[in-house]
């Protein structure tokens, strides 16, 4: 499997990914997770231990989150 393949089997398991490794960093190769850790370096580092070629990428927590803009007041302008 291609890197590019690599990246679009991250694409297509993503939610699968967001279950077991929410807010973590997974290093894929041939559509398998071959190293996860909180920090990048660490999972980098495992895998390329066993192998090159891999991709690393950030899994999000899936936990819905709203940004709520800022307004300032400012009592002399209108």
């Amino acid at each position: 499997m291609s890197r590019s393949a690599d990246f679009e089997w991250v694409s297509k398991h993503y939610s699968e990914l967001q279950e077991k490794y929410p807010k973590m960093y997974v290093a894929v190769k041939d559509g398998k997770v071959i190293a996860a850790d909180r920090e990048y370096g660490k999972a980098r580092d495992t895998a390329s231990k066993s192998t090159s070629g891999f991709v690393t990428g950030y899994i999000l927590s899936g936990e819905p989150f709203v940004l709520t803009p800022l307004i300032q007041h400012s009592p002399n302008k209108v």
